[in-house]
């Protein structure tokens, strides 16, 4: 691993050390630093980050061995990354996300050769934004591409896209872990066991009920799948359609007139048991890296039905739609007929490549080991 030999490292007993950077600590990001630590156990993780409002935060200060919280504004966030990278010399400084990365390639005091960028699903992919601002975006990661020592992608389309903006970009695709393997290998390959409670009695899903999971927010368009649980609840009324999360009041009060139960927030615990008890998961998000909460179902064998986005093209998915009445047709032929073979021998496929194996291998290459 580059190093720096009068650096925290060597105070350390020889240990490499990582500073995480994350402007918006939740979610998704979240899960996955934290897979990072756990498949690189011999690397010393530091983290900086501030947390994202409306998310539910773990034990953050237990599995890292400093954690610091990022000041107000961007320039003050600049000049933290700064402060920090001269304090503790770390060999790599990893930002995640845009805006972190925005701010580590910004400060000086950190040499390129030690940033490792993850976009977590680079900005310009927003589908909110207007043309006109997609390019400004762009534009920026271009220049700040020259300050890039290597792109760790969650997804082959972020590889790719780190390519189109400096053209010897060193680049690797890190995949997100599916969870639940041992679980998963354990059951019949696309099968599962019955829950032990599908009564619909508020403590856990009643059959035949297709699920989304997130938080209630424009990048995971709760109106899309509002509609196809309009259409779906038309072509199949005993069809249940659920929102596992909470978010925007707003979101929420669409999804309940569509006939949508909306769950609120839910601990990781709560989540993942509803979740196993989904006959389908739908993911309908307008623009993604690689979604966690798709790789969670993945390892707990439920049916995929999702939208189409280049994000989940280059993960290599089939079956993927294009609209809320496709979507619905897709999940109501899963809960008719099960899932199609050619499907579900992709989502193995899928759980094979997102493995604790190749995550700390592609690890490694990023941290230079």
């Amino acid at each position: 691993m580059r190093g720096d030999p009068g650096g925290a490292a060597a105070a350390d007993g020889g240990r490499p050390t990582v500073l995480h950077v994350a402007e918006a600590w939740g979610g998704g990001v979240q899960t996955a630093v934290r897979d990072y630590v756990r498949s690189v156990p011999e690397v010393r993780h530091l983290l900086l980050m501030s947390e994202r409002d409306g998310c539910q935060i773990a034990d953050t200060d237990a599995l890292f061995d400093g954690v610091w919280r990022m000041p107000s504004g961007h320039f003050a966030r600049v000049r933290e990354v700064g402060r920090l990278f001269r304090e503790l010399r770390p060999d790599v400084v990893h930002a995640h996300s845009s805006l972190a990365g925005g701010y580590v390639r910004l400060a000086p005091a950190v040499p390129t050769d030690r940033i490792v960028y993850t976009p977590h699903c680079y900005a310009m992919e927003r589908g909110d934004l207007a043309r006109h601002a997609a390019a400004a975006v762009q534009a920026v990661e271009r220049v700040l591409s020259r300050r890039t020592g290597t792109v760790a992608g969650v997804s082959p389309r972020e590889v790719e896209l780190a390519r189109s903006l400096r053209r010897r970009q060193r680049a690797v695709h890190v995949p997100n872990l599916v969870p639940c393997q041992e679980a998963a290998a354990a059951a019949p390959p696309r099968q599962r066991p019955e829950p032990d409670v599908r009564s619909g009695d508020g403590t856990g899903l009643p059959p035949r009920t297709v699920a989304a999971v997130g938080r209630l927010c424009p990048q995971k368009d709760p109106a899309f799948f509002a509609e196809a649980a309009a259409e779906g609840r038309r072509l199949m009324p005993s069809s249940n359609w659920f929102w596992l999360g909470g978010g925007e009041s707003a979101h929420g009060a669409r999804l309940e007139r569509a006939g949508v139960t909306v769950t609120g927030w839910l601990d990781h615990r709560s989540l993942q048991r509803l979740l196993a008890q989904a006959d389908v998961y739908a993911h309908t998000a307008l623009w993604e890296g690689a979604p966690m909460t798709l790789l969670e179902a993945v390892g707990l064998g439920r049916p995929v039905v999702a939208r189409r986005i280049p994000a989940l093209e280059s993960l290599g998915l089939t079956g993927l739609v294009d609209t809320p009445r496709e979507l619905a047709a897709a999940a109501v032929a899963v809960l008719t007929h099960g899932p199609g073979e050619q499907s579900g021998a992709r989502l193995d496929m899928l759980f094979a490549e997102h493995t604790p194996e190749r995550q700390r291998r592609m690890l490694r290459y990023a941290y230079g080991q």
